[in-house]
């Protein structure tokens, strides 16, 4: 087994091999598996998945890979483990990350415009830098985002499954919820828990669903 190490002259070829990758893992999921996630979701009504357009989509994908976690791992972790001999060297090294892709809610500091964003962890004050070719030409200082991200050594991507904060996500039930559930000596530390980072990550997406708010903000799914 080749040991990768990924830059960010590499994000072009992360983000097409990971659509790919992203797709072999979501056959892996169950008609149950599927309703599930729905119900998280609320979208799921006279038993079928009720999706209107791409982004709404990417962001069921995006949540049924990397917020369902039903034996205490995601479906990237559960390929990762069950399925391995079916991924090459490049897809095992983006596996390894997407595994332990961690959520967050973030403000863009500073974007160069082209490719590259600096960021800020709105519970933790973790510093990203943050490499999307789409998301840097229009992000804006201030600009307040909710997703999965996958930490690499000298950078960090978004999954795909983003959601633009609003006012009105950020003062819905479901999120204000999980929020008020927080201490205020934990709230640094809370999303370091992946299990935490789940339970916000259904409250932040199916707030969204429920608001019309689902494709507010264009992505592509990793």
């Amino acid at each position: 087994m080749t040991d990768i190490t990924f830059t960010p002259a590499d994000y072009p070829e992360i983000r097409r091999r990971g659509v790919l990758l992203n797709a072999k893992i979501l056959k892996k999921l169950s008609k149950e598996d599927a309703k599930t996630c729905g119900r998280h979701l609320g979208i799921w009504h006279q038993k079928a998945l009720v999706i209107d357009n791409e982004d709404e989509i990417d962001l069921f994908a995006d949540y049924a890979t990397y917020g369902y976690r039903p034996h205490g791992f995601n479906m990237a972790e559960k390929f990762l483990r069950l399925f391995h001999k079916e991924a090459d060297d490049f897809e095992l090294a983006l596996l390894r990350g997407m595994s332990v892709a961690h959520y967050a809610i973030y403000q863009v500091e500073e974007t160069n415009g082209t490719d590259t964003l600096k960021a800020v962890d709105v519970f933790s004050k973790v510093q990203y830098k943050l490499i999307d070719y789409q998301l840097a030409k229009i992000a804006y200082q201030g600009l307040i985002l909710a997703g999965y991200l996958i930490d690499f050594d000298e950078f960090s991507i978004q999954t795909g499954g983003t959601v633009l904060v609003t006012r009105e996500i950020l003062e819905s039930d479901e999120v204000m919820r999980v929020i008020d559930s927080i201490d205020d000596n934990q709230l640094g530390d809370f999303l370091s828990n992946p299990a935490n980072g789940a339970k916000l990550a259904k409250a932040v997406v199916s707030a969204a669903f429920k608001l019309g708010q689902a494709s507010n903000f264009g992505h592509k799914s990793l």
